[in-house]
């Protein structure tokens, strides 16, 4: 072993007196002190060192500077306006449908082809529908003649009815010979009644019949456009269990209307009367203007989205809206005037410590509409549907404005937006007044990212290394 032979080295070594014994305890020692461990010792110190050195540059460095990025208060106008999708549809259409079955025998009109009430569009086989109407006026004319012959015969009954009268009354015959006579008579008036039963049921299958032979034939039930053509000659209508669409006729596609879905956030915005401008993707330069003419109390729910219906009247007198193309439409809701407008990255801005941490977590109670109001104002230029605008009342809002180089929040009234801006009412604001929108570190400009000068309502971030983007609440 390596000890063992490091010890007999040892002995054997020059300079050890003769004759002298050396125990394992002190050979060991002596091992040990010639192999310490320099070289970990000289890390360890490196280390220290090197922490030291850090701790001392960290703790004198000084702290990121935040540059604001202010924006002025305008004054101007403020359109709000909801956005929603639909379909046109004509004011007016008719499904014409076949109440009877049968072969189309003949088709009068086309598609897109002017039609008036009453013309004739189609025709189905009547031969079909004549033989029951021949097959009825039979049945009818057999029931004629069973209430004749039954009239006959009560003629007869009433001759030996007076006959057997006048005998009793001699006392020429029985009372039986009476009394049958009696229900003789009384027979052949119940058979006249079953006769004209019968005959009164004859005559009603043979209006069903003559009914069916004039519905063989389809006629326009007002006038208009046929819009859809769904049979050919020699097609077979089947309408056993209901009646089948042959064509659809659109009244006056001059006048259009689109049906559109309506967000239940935004129903208690609208009313009746309100002007639409509506596009669709045929026509993308062209804005056609409308009315909203009806809302209706129907929720749709799709996917957990609650809609209701607004139908919205399009005047067409070119014929460029087609039934069924998709129209998105905007309705103006609010239209403010000379109004003082911040952004709403404004509305959307909370200050920070130099660290990046919000400073908004502790506010007071009274400042929670404040708070929502900043939160609600701007959605990433989507603010017409935004929270804090929808409701028939102003909603509390807050806005910094730098005083001594530091934000300072102003409270306001957010009344209306139109997306980008917000109309707001607060007597310590006017035109031309500076409004915080965003901050920036001095060290993110030193270190070549955003500065000073980055557009309100960036990219989001830490505030270390780049703009600090709007914080929702």
């Amino acid at each position: 072993m390596t000890t063992a032979s490091n010890v007999s080295a040892l002995a054997g070594a020059p300079g050890a007196a003769p004759g002298s014994s050396t125990t394992d305890a002190e050979l060991l020692a002596e091992i040990t002190k010639k192999r310490t461990p320099w070289g970990w010792i000289l890390l360890a110190l490196l280390v220290v060192g090197g922490g030291a050195l850090v701790f001392w540059r960290v703790k004198g460095a000084k702290p990121a500077q935040i540059r604001y990025v202010t924006t002025r208060v305008t004054s101007g106008e403020v359109v709000e306006s909801i956005e929603a999708t639909g379909t046109v549809q004509p004011l007016l259409q008719v499904q014409v449908g076949a109440q009877v079955s049968g072969r189309v025998l003949r088709v009068h009109t086309d598609f897109n082809q002017t039609v008036t009430e009453g013309q004739l569009l189609a025709e189905l086989d009547p031969d079909p529908f004549m033989t029951r109407v021949n097959e009825a006026r039979a049945a009818e004319a057999s029931a004629r003649a069973s209430l004749a012959r039954a009239r006959a015969d009560l003629v007869i009954k009433e001759r030996d009815l007076a006959r057997a009268r006048d005998l009793r009354a001699r006392g020429l015959n029985a009372q039986a010979e009476l009394d049958a006579a009696l229900g003789a008579r009384d027979l052949s008036r119940a058979a006249i009644n079953v006769s004209q039963a019968e005959l009164a049921r004859t005559q009603a299958t043979l209006a069903s019949a003559r009914n069916q032979l004039a519905q063989s034939k389809i006629f326009a039930p007002m006038a208009g456009l046929v819009i859809s053509r769904q049979i050919d000659p020699g097609q077979t209508v089947a309408a056993s269990l209901q009646a089948p669409t042959l064509f659809i006729i659109a009244q006056d596609l001059t006048r259009m209307r689109v049906m559109a879905d309506v967000d239940e956030a935004d129903i208690g915005r609208m009313r009746e009367g309100m002007a639409v401008e509506a596009r669709v993707d045929a026509f993308q330069g062209d804005r056609f203007r409308g009315t909203v003419t009806q809302l209706r109390y129907g929720a749709t729910t799709t996917a957990g989205v609650v809609t209701y219906p607004a139908v919205i009247e399009v005047p067409n007198p070119e014929l460029k809206l087609r039934p069924g193309m998709t129209a998105t439409v905007t309705v103006t809701t609010a239209r403010l005037e000379n109004v003082l407008r911040v952004p709403n990255a404004a509305l959307r801005y909370r200050p920070s410590n130099s660290d990046g941490a919000s400073t908004g977590g502790g506010r007071r109670r009274g400042d929670r509409d404040a708070g929502a109001g900043n939160g609600a104002a701007g959605n990433g230029g989507n603010d017409s549907e935004s929270p804090a605008t929808r409701g028939a009342g102003p909603r509390g809002g807050r806005v910094f404005v730098l005083r001594e180089g530091r934000p300072v929040p102003v409270r306001v009234r957010i009344v209306a937006t139109d997306g980008s801006n917000t109309a707001v009412e607060s007597p310590e604001l006017h035109d031309g007044s500076e409004v915080v929108t965003d901050e920036v570190d001095d060290g993110a400009s030193r270190g070549g990212a955003a500065s000073s000068g980055a557009p309100a309502g960036g990219s989001s971030g830490s505030s270390r290394g780049g703009s600090r983007g709007p914080r929702m609440f």
